[in-house]
């Protein structure tokens, strides 16, 4: 007749069955631990009927798990082995926990405003600068309101007025002229007869040469 041979229940080696194993040999009851670790009691239940989806998701279940294992003296490495991560995967409908993972979304907002901030600030430095740079070396204006145009005349002097920036050098066929701080300048020049060929600049210190020419015929 053949012998019979008991098999070791494969729950035995559950990390459920581990727990109430440990529990029962320490003769313990699961209130009196649920105050002590301050996990309520249907959580350490749910830990040893391997119902790990009526813990809390995430780290908060995990943590509780490790907290039990500690407290019966288990590994709780031991116990993660066996352990399906998906059962504490990060997707969960916890409002706690996603309420702090929103909070700490939240703390990105700070940094990206501040980052914003600076980037505009330097922008504007940077266009300033253009700004600065091309008023440096950009010509004046400059207007010669006396004689508008070439003309044809019988004196033997001509008095030129005009009118640039203040801080504008004015020269007249390269003779410096004085301006006002108004950049308004007034100068006679003798003519010669025959063609007159009068060449009025103006230039800032660093700029480039604004020129205006006119023509005087002298009979």
């Amino acid at each position: 007749m053949p012998t019979f041979t008991p098999k070791k229940l494969a729950m035995e080696d559950t990390i459920g069955e581990k727990l109430r194993q440990a529990r029962h040999n320490r003769q313990l009851n699961i209130e009196p631990i649920a105050k002590k670790l301050k996990i309520r009691a249907e959580y350490l239940m749910a830990m040893e009927d391997e119902r790990f989806d009526k813990l809390p998701a995430g780290l908060y279940g995990k943590n509780f798990l490790k907290e039990y294992a500690l407290f019966l003296g288990l590994k709780p490495k031991e116990l993660f082995k066996d352990l399906d991560d998906k059962l504490f995967g990060e997707e969960n409908t916890n409002p706690f926990s996603q309420k702090v993972l929103k909070s700490h979304k939240l703390l990105v907002w700070p940094k990206i405003i501040k980052n914003i901030l600076i980037a505009c600030a330097i922008l504007i430095c940077f266009l300033y600068l253009i700004f600065y740079f091309k008023n440096i070396v950009t010509a004046p204006d400059l207007i010669i309101t006396q004689p508008d145009k070439n003309i044809l005349t019988k004196a033997n002097a001509i008095t030129i007025l005009g009118r640039t920036e203040p801080e504008a050098e004015v020269r007249i066929n390269g003779e410096i002229v004085l301006n006002n701080n108004k950049g308004v300048f007034s100068q006679t020049v003798n003519l010669k007869k025959g063609l007159n060929s009068l060449t009025v600049s103006a230039q800032k210190k660093y700029s480039r040469a604004q020129l205006i020419t006119r023509q005087i015929l002298v009979e």
